[in-house]
């Protein structure tokens, strides 16, 4: 139990190093630092920094695959709205790795392949839920050039690249609201009249809650 809470106290303080100064600026000492361990006790239990990436990794990947299993069994809209809430929540959470992904990729091959697989299954999730939503009347019927797939592609460049692009304007990185309007205004163009009916609902419940 104590290795186990050793282990995820080295990573919670490798995600704060990595968040504040960036991921290249990092030394193992650094992290054990900020985690008030010892290096050979860090080492121990990582033997190096790539092994303590490949673990901050796989724990983002699993809390983004927690996200969409949930998402993926009935994704209305009231659903959708909470995956981007959570989406955005998460990468607060891991910034460095939204803005530093190129960065990230090439200097750890293993986890760029991987990580490759892993965007290829949002997408398809995201289809899925596109798909869904047209299949209840919500979104308009596709065509037969099959525009979830390019919707759905567009989803995750968005949400994905939203940190990078807020960090490079010099924008707020921590503005939900304009995650969150950025996104919906992709699905905008595809709503029928009963989508936008509950696009309107699912807003002005939005709005209740901030007064």
């Amino acid at each position: 139990m104590a290795s186990v809470l050793t282990r995820q106290k080295i990573i919670d303080a490798a995600v704060q190093c990595f968040n504040r100064d960036g991921l290249a600026n990092i030394r193992l000492q650094h992290i054990a630092d900020e985690a008030f361990v010892s290096i050979g006790n860090m080492t121990y239990h990582y033997r190096n920094k790539e092994a303590i990436v490949q673990a901050v990794w796989e724990q983002l990947v699993q809390k983004q695959r927690n996200l969409l299993a949930e998402f993926r069994i009935v994704p209305l809209f009231e659903d959708i709205e909470r995956l981007l809430k959570s989406t955005f929540e998460l990468q607060q959470q891991y910034q460095f790795f939204y803005i530093d992904t190129l960065e990230v990729m090439r200097a750890y091959p293993e986890i760029a392949a991987a990580h490759q697989q892993h965007i290829v299954w949002q997408v398809l999730q995201m289809e899925a839920a596109i798909r869904f939503n047209q299949s209840r009347g919500a979104f308009i019927p596709a065509p037969l050039d099959n525009p979830e797939s390019s919707l759905a592609n567009q989803f995750w460049m968005i949400t994905d690249l939203w940190l990078y692009r807020q960090s490079v304007l010099k924008a707020p990185t921590d503005d939900y609201s304009a995650f969150r309007s950025m996104l919906w205004a992709l699905f905008h163009p595809f709503f029928t009249d009963m989508g936008l009916r509950e696009y309107q609902q699912l807003n002005d419940a939005a709005q209740a809650h901030t007064f």
